[in-house]
């Protein structure tokens, strides 16, 4: 945990951090499985009424494959200079730590958490699972096929219809 008081930002000097960690402790989110290992660099300064933190994360996670949640290693080299905002401002940008410290390795988590893309695979070339449980994949040819077979579903209790006559 690397906290800095808001207090000890001052205008016209930067502060810098160095950190390894595996964010032991804080809670990950959905596709971030595990953080194997993490350093990253940190320089905060601050900018007019709030404080703007340049981070240098170089990291190796381990995610859920996006199609079939398997998961796989990936390393991750980013660069990111970010908002640090008391409140939401009208812009919509930035993070918002209340209180009166931030808390660097929460942030630098929260950037590596919203750096990862919505669709992440371990490999382009891998099939697509075909089925699952609760699921089956299928071809737009194969459903076409299946529909023409079945028939309307909601036409399905007439074909025990008997007529008297």
């Amino acid at each position: 945990m690397n906290k800095l008081a808001k207090a000890s930002i001052v205008k016209g000097r930067s502060l810098s951090f160095k950190q390894d960690t595996t964010f032991e402790g804080y809670p990950l989110n959905y596709p971030l499985l595990k953080v194997v290992k993490c350093h990253y660099d940190c320089t905060v300064s601050r900018v007019g009424d709030y404080a703007e933190a340049s981070y240098q994360i170089k990291a190796t996670i381990q995610v859920a494959d996006s199609r079939d949640s398997v998961p796989f290693m990936k390393k991750v080299d980013l660069q990111e200079d970010v908002d640090v905002l008391d409140e939401e401002d009208t812009a919509g940008e930035g993070f918002v730590v209340s209180g009166n410290e931030i808390d660097l390795e929460e942030l630098a988590l929260r950037i590596l958490s919203s750096s990862l893309p919505i669709r992440l695979v371990r490999d382009e070339g891998a099939p697509l699972p075909k089925s699952g449980k609760g699921y089956r994949v299928l071809t737009e040819e194969e459903l076409a096929k299946e529909k023409a077979e079945e028939g309307d579903p909601r036409l399905a209790a007439l074909k025990n219809f008997k007529p008297k006559n």
